[in-house]
């Protein structure tokens, strides 16, 4: 019995210590400069996310909670660091774009880097900050590092971990800024006065994918905000419009030929204007929106487009590419990418 109670006792003190690391910590570091260059327009780019992230418990056991949030643009296909420093990356960008810097399409940069001979190591070193900056014609460069992603349970405390840290370099490498932010929560006896009969289940809920998915959402979103200047409030109140669905309906399998249609359906914000590209191919296809679904987060609309394959088009695999911008010549907009390739064949082109 006496043993008994030493370890219960032991158990609880250890669920209390782990209390004090629950919150956030952040180390931030600007230049004075910085809010008049942001002011005047500042163009960046944002290159893929490294992840320096400690390998023990990171990622492979808890990124299949979470990999639904991977499903648009190939996230899902990425190894686990990539994948999880993909699906930040994507975030900080959206946030960046709510603020006063010009920030450039990702895959447009990815695009231009690749052919001007740079590697997914090499995009992501900020030693190369110089020359990023020159091939893209940017005024500066934002790297990223995933520095924790990971959960863990301990009796009857859980925590989820989550750290990022970005840097601004501008076209010379000098720094302007840059930001270490680590967030944690807890559940179970530490997460609040759950009563020590009912702690021991609130871990196993504070170990859910939503809740790591959630904290990775809010260190993205607070760590660009930081570089931004802005606001939550005034974030959100310009945010960019999103789709959640982008998919390709098929009714075979296979290549699509002369004559037949391809059809695009997304789902995302209600009234705005959306297009798709096939490639190079075929270059803002209108989507028409066909249906509303009230929402209590949100009304839902879904979009339809389709484009009919031409005897002159070629025999070639193209990517599938979703743009939503709101109306009236609003600047926010969001681009997806569908997770997969599209094989046309015109009739013109046998071979």
């Amino acid at each position: 019995m006496r043993a008994s109670l030493l370890v219960r006792a032991s158990a609880l003190f250890a669920a209390f210590a782990l209390a004090a690391c629950t919150g956030a910590k952040v180390a931030r570091v600007e230049d004075p400069r910085l809010p008049q260059l942001r002011a005047m327009g500042f163009r960046v780019a944002v290159v893929p996310f490294c992840a320096s992230a400690p390998v023990d418990g990171f990622l492979t056991k808890s990124l299949g909670a979470v990999g639904e949030v991977l499903a648009l643009e190939g996230g899902s296909q990425l190894p686990e660091r990539d994948a999880v420093s993909a699906w930040m990356r994507r975030d900080v960008v959206a946030w960046l774009r709510q603020s006063e810097f010009d920030v450039v399409e990702p895959w447009a940069s990815d695009t231009l880097l690749a052919h001007a001979g740079f590697d997914a190591a090499t995009m992501g070193d900020p030693s190369r900050a110089a020359y990023i900056a020159r091939a893209l014609q940017v005024d500066g460069v934002v790297f990223g590092d995933v520095t924790r992603w990971n959960r863990s349970y301990y009796v009857v405390q859980s925590t989820a971990e989550v750290g990022l840290s970005l840097r601004l370099l501008d076209r010379s490498g000098a720094q302007l800024f840059s930001t270490e932010r680590t967030e944690t929560i807890g559940s179970g006896v530490s997460g609040g006065p759950t009563g020590y009969s009912s702690a021991l289940s609130a871990p196993v809920q504070g170990l859910s994918g939503n809740v790591l998915a959630d904290l990775t959402r809010s260190v993205a979103r607070n760590a660009a905000m930081d570089l931004g200047g802005t606001s939550e409030e005034a974030a959100r109140s310009q945010l960019a419009p999103q789709l959640s669905v982008v998919s390709l309906v098929r009714s075979k399998d296979g290549p699509v030929g002369s004559g037949e249609v391809v059809e695009v359906v997304a789902v995302g914000t209600p009234d705005c204007e959306v297009r798709f590209d096939i490639g190079r191919l075929r270059v803002g296809v209108p989507m028409l929106q066909t249906s509303l679904a009230p929402d209590a987060r949100g009304d839902r609309a879904v979009y339809e487009g389709r484009y009919v394959v031409q005897d002159a088009d070629p025999r070639a695999d193209f990517p599938l590419f979703v743009t939503i911008a709101r109306r009236g010549g609003h600047a926010q907009k969001s681009r997806y990418r569908w997770d997969g390739a599209l094989r046309i064949e015109g009739a013109l082109f046998p071979f």
